[in-house]
């Protein structure tokens, strides 16, 4: 599995975090909620998934680099039993079907003889579980499935397929103890139960270096149960990326009681309302109901209706992501880039995306520089809020960014006093700052 250092896993859904829990409601079915703030960059989930390989120089199981399309497992894996003729490619053009064999062969195998046992489906629990994990079959069986999938079992090549694996394991240790009739039952329904899940729930994997839009062959195809109880928002807070059969995601900044949301494929600064539409029905089967596609329609309609009103747009961004997305369009030394970053400095909870400040009010110096404005009191704001957030160490800053020109002297009398002294200096800062800003706002205009 790949190493996370800084990951906290949660003691009941050991791939994700402790800042979170699972809930579950009848308009979201399961989601993840944070039960505390969680700032920007905190790794939320680890998740080392199901995977089978689609580039044959990647290792059948876990997606480590062979070099070796003769071979199909690393050193590591090679222990690993499922009929060769799976792991060696000769099932490859069949689709879905070798990712849900793989997944038979993963879980026990006292696991698939439960399936045969009950007359019923398992179904998608509905209430919040307890605890979860990728190790157990449960954590599969609450996907949703797709039960269409079906149809395509009567496929010849499927049914071919089927008879030359279940003929393959006749002298397997657990699934040699069946004869062939009831080996055949027990393998086809766990492959269709299984089947069922990947076909609206299973990813594919380009490695960190690739993009969807190469031409190169993704490395796999897998099947991440935890990872599949974020649900989709077109303005994401979370933003996740595969390194080899592990499944990441990191926190873009997420307030306690917030849902973690991520984006199945398609963003509202990257898409129209139409296109999402389109997209999510027919690639991932539901409508979107999240807040951009609820109230926001198009991005282009929100930038040509509500562009000059900076207050109203500051107030609906979820996160500083949504910031920088917007500030990527304006012109540079544009006045509204630093009424951008004022008005959402001026959100309460601005307080938990420390790094995300310090770089906005750098912008914001950078900006009226362009400007031409470089020694006035419209900056003494800007310049302490930095100088506060540098010696707080919850920012990563130069020492040159720690000791600015016009704060250096500020500091050095600071640094005079006591603990008491220091605090309540750096609090009378952030005051007379702030009195100066309101005073100046009246007369804002002289810097347009």
């Amino acid at each position: 599995m790949v190493n996370v250092p800084s990951f906290r896993p949660n003691a009941d859904f050991p791939q994700l975090c402790n800042m979170v829990t699972v809930g579950w409601d009848e308009k979201r079915g399961r989601f993840i909620k944070a039960i505390e703030d969680i700032p920007m960059g905190t790794v939320v989930c680890v998740e080392e998934g199901i995977t089978v390989n689609v580039d044959p120089r990647h290792c059948y199981k876990c997606l480590a680099v062979t070099n070796d399309s003769e071979y199909a497992y690393c050193s590591t894996c090679e222990e690993f039993y499922e009929p060769d003729e799976i792991a060696q490619g000769n099932y490859d053009d069949l689709g879905i079907f070798k990712l849900a064999t793989h997944l038979v062969f993963t879980y026990p195998f006292v696991d698939m003889l439960d399936l045969v046992q009950k007359s019923e489906d398992p179904k998608p629990a509905a209430y919040a579980p307890k605890s979860l994990s990728t190790s157990e079959i449960a954590s599969v069986y609450q996907l949703i499935p797709f039960p269409d999938i079906g149809e395509t079992f009567k496929l010849p090549k499927i049914q071919r397929a089927i008879k030359e694996i279940v003929i393959s394991l006749e002298n397997d240790e657990n699934w040699g103890r069946l004869d062939f009739n009831a080996r055949r039952m027990t393998f086809v329904k766990g492959l269709r139960i299984m089947a069922e899940r990947c076909a609206k729930n299973a990813h594919t994997i380009y490695s960190i270096s690739q993009k969807e839009s190469d031409d190169e062959l993704p490395i796999g195809a897998g099947l991440f149960p935890i990872a599949s109880i974020f649900n989709h928002s077109c303005t994401p807070n979370v933003f996740a990326f595969f390194e080899r059969n592990t499944f990441i995601f990191v926190s873009r900044g997420v307030k306690a009681g917030e849902e973690l949301v991520d984006s199945y494929g398609v963003t509202y600064q990257q898409n129209t309302l139409q296109q999402r539409t389109e997209f999510l029905a027919s690639v991932s089967g539901f409508q979107c109901h999240c807040y951009s596609c609820e109230e926001r329609k198009n991005v282009d309609e929100l930038i040509e209706e509500n562009f000059d009103d900076i207050e109203t747009w500051a107030k609906s961004a979820n996160a500083p992501y949504d910031l920088s997305q917007r500030l990527e369009f304006m012109d540079p030394g544009s006045k509204e880039i630093e009424n951008f970053i004022i008005a959402f400095s001026r959100r309460k909870e601005s307080e938990i995306f420390m790094e995300s400040m310090f770089e906005f009010w750098k912008i914001f110096v950078k900006n009226t520089n362009t400007r031409g404005i470089d020694y006035d009191p419209y900056l003494v704001r800007p310049y302490i809020e930095m100088i506060i957030l540098a010696w707080s160490n919850e920012v990563e800053c130069t020492e040159e960014e720690k000791a600015s020109i016009l704060i250096k002297k500020l500091v050095d009398e600071v640094q005079k006093g006591d603990e008491r002294n220091i605090q309540k200096t750096v609090e009378d800062l952030r005051w007379r700052a702030r009195t100066l800003w309101k005073s100046d706002e009246s007369s804002s205009n002289d810097y347009s």
